[in-house]
């Protein structure tokens, strides 16, 4: 019996020695480290380009573009350039040029989805011109880190006024009922990358940019804002800087008289005073009210023109109206699901902010 216990032992040590070396297996030397991809739209398929890590151990990292007839052919085709398998496990990002949206991104997106070596939960941005323009910025002299791009997907935490995405939940969005989906849109300045607006989809296909007002109007009935910067301007109070943030916003459902779904938006704000033109002493007990009138109105407009832009005027119903009535009367829906593309237009949207700036007496 200990004879033949040693003998499985021996068996299996000598089979860990040998499976690293398995035929299929490949040394990291062998791999292209892919931390960011960019695809735009070419004559004859795809452009593709890649940032990938130089090696291991430095931190520095490689430029490649390629091209083929499908994403997938595209990168393969790296090999033919580098001598190197692409590995996609340490990938931060995916960049859309704006043709390739215009033209619609399913086939694009297919890829990232289905292949069985890329993450789906990689952030996902669309360019203002081609990806290839932003995955080419170099600061100093060296390309901008994918990394430090992938934080711009978080953003939206320190400014409220930008979206985060990632590929799944942007597949998400286009499959869900009574939804459409949108990314954060990045464009090349004189300082590098940056996000300047939030784009939007009817499905995979590019419709239209909310501006970062809107973007904050969106986030405000979609998401928590936890800090935003607003200024207001009044004959009470000059002119005041506030750190805003919002609670989630609530979504009330309803049917009108008219028969067609109406929608109570609610909002609520909290705006401390971050500056003040004249300083804090020029808010007397009244003004308060009328600062808060003012932070309510700003808000409200932002949350107005994001509906009117993509509901109203494009069908596009990024704020999730027709799912909620999916999920609250789906007979209704049933109904009504094939034409809310139009239907959405013919709905009533009203929209409440009320805001709260805490008194100087209140230790605000």
């Amino acid at each position: 019996m200990r004879k033949s216990k040693g003998w499985i032992l021996a068996a299996l040590a000598s089979l860990l020695v040998v499976l690293p070396g398995c035929a299929g297996s490949l040394e990291l030397y062998e791999r292209l480290l892919i931390h960011g991809i960019g695809v735009d739209k070419g004559e004859e398929g795809y452009v593709v380009t890649v940032r990938s890590s130089v090696s291991m151990e430095s931190e520095g990292e490689e430029y490649f573009k390629t091209q083929g007839k499908s994403v997938l052919e595209a990168l393969t085709n790296l090999s033919l350039g580098t001598g190197r398998e692409p590995f996609y496990s340490h990938n931060y990002l995916v960049v859309f040029g704006r043709s390739c949206a215009e033209e619609g991104l399913e086939e694009a997106l297919d890829f990232f989805a289905r292949y069985y070596n890329t993450r789906p939960a990689v952030k996902m941005f669309l360019a203002e011109n081609t990806a290839e323009e932003v995955l080419s910025v170099q600061k100093d002299g060296t390309y901008l880190k994918m990394s430090e791009l992938q934080q711009l997907a978080e953003s939206s935490r320190y400014n409220g006024k930008s979206v985060g995405m990632d590929i799944l939940e942007f597949v998400n969005g286009v499959k869900r009922e009574g939804s459409s989906p949108y990314l954060p849109a990045l464009r090349v300045g004189e300082n590098g990358v940056e996000v300047f607006a939030t784009a939007f989809f009817d499905g995979y296909r590019f419709k239209d940019l909310l501006t970062l007002e809107e973007t904050r109007g969106l986030l405000a009935v979609k998401e928590q804002i936890k800090t935003s910067e607003a200024v207001v301007s009044g004959e009470e109070f000059g002119t005041v800087t506030l750190s805003l943030s919002t609670k989630p916003g609530k979504v009330v459902y309803s049917m009108g008289e008219n028969g067609r779904p109406q929608f109570s938006i609610e909002i609520e704000a909290m705006a401390d005073i971050s500056a003040i033109s004249g300083g804090r002493n020029r808010l007397e007990a009244g003004a308060y009210e009328e600062l808060e009138n003012s932070v309510a109105k700003t808000l409200r407009g932002e949350t107005e023109d994001a509906i009117r832009k993509a509901v109203l005027e494009n069908r596009c119903d990024i704020f999730g109206f027709g799912n909620l009535i999916y999920q609250k009367s789906p007979g209704y829906w049933k109904k009504a699901g094939e034409s809310w593309k139009n239907g959405m237009a013919e709905c009533e949207y009203r929209v409440k902010v009320k805001a709260r700036v805490p008194r100087l007496e209140e230790g605000g």
